[in-house]
């Protein structure tokens, strides 16, 4: 029996890394409503996969997310998908990929977010190089540095974010292809 095999023999065990793996960027506590695991239990297993080398863990701000080391690399796309992960930002995108370029107020009422929401989301989003910004006249437009990357993104993991938004943008981006 090989390493891998070995460290995936529990059941449990072999969910979790499934779950990370066609999930990649998931916190502790997604995973841990994923899989219906206890915080102890979880804990011990997420540790024991990073001791074998199957999963790695970011810390990024206030959340712990985890990668696959076996599986599909993400490359410089895992801080896209990091901040995919968060339903605001997620809408941010999906918005700035239909309408390419917008200001604050536009997405804020675009997404059903408070502007200074949406400002604090995108000064975020700005300070990770995902979306930048041009100054037009008095108006400040926010725009994706790499909307393919984030389209990819959605589209490769779309069963991963339980996201109507998510599947219905997919299904729109799909559509465009075809034609």
């Amino acid at each position: 029996m090989d390493e891998l095999a070995k460290a995936l023999a529990l059941d449990v065990r072999k969910r979790i890394y499934n779950q990370i793996n066609r999930s990649p960027g998931l916190h502790f506590r997604e995973i841990q409503r994923r899989t219906k695991l206890a915080t102890g239990s979880l804990q011990y297993h997420v540790d024991y996969l990073q001791k074998k080398h199957l999963i790695r863990s970011v810390k990024e701000g206030k959340f712990v997310r985890f990668y696959s080391i076996r599986g599909k690399q993400l490359g410089e796309a895992t801080k896209t998908m990091s901040l995919l992960r968060q339903e605001s930002i997620r809408k941010i995108v999906i918005f700035l990929l239909t309408e390419k370029k917008a200001n604050n107020s536009e997405i804020a009422a675009g997404i059903g977010l408070q502007p200074s929401t949406t400002s604090f989301h995108l000064d975020k989003m700005v300070k990770a190089e995902i979306v930048d910004k041009v100054r037009k006249g008095r108006k400040t437009l926010f725009y994706l540095e790499r909307p393919e990357e984030a389209a990819n993104l959605l589209v490769g993991y779309r069963r991963s974010f339980f996201d109507d938004m998510v599947n219905n943008f997919v299904d729109v981006w799909e559509e465009m292809a075809v034609e």
